[in-house]
């Protein structure tokens, strides 16, 4: 899921003309945005009866995201 959040955030990042910033600096931002808010899911997740914070979790998103940008980089950049 995070790789695939991470592609369209870069792919929609750079095909965009109004906010250069966004334009210019697509893949990191994807990538940012995505792992705070894999965070974010998992700091909620503690205030949710018998669930918890997973650090396992949290890299299995990381991962997804570095994947969604290696998916992009082979797709385009290639």
């Amino acid at each position: 899921v995070f790789a695939v959040l991470v592609f369209l955030f870069i792919l929609g990042f750079s095909k965009q003309y109004t906010f250069l910033f966004f334009r210019y600096y697509a893949v990191p931002l994807a990538i940012d945005i995505s792992i705070l808010y894999g965070l974010i899911i998992e700091i909620g997740q503690t205030f949710i009866p018998e669930r918890g914070l997973e650090p396992l979790d949290i890299l299995a998103n990381t991962i997804g995201v570095f994947a969604g940008w290696f998916a992009f980089y082979m797709i385009y950049k290639i």
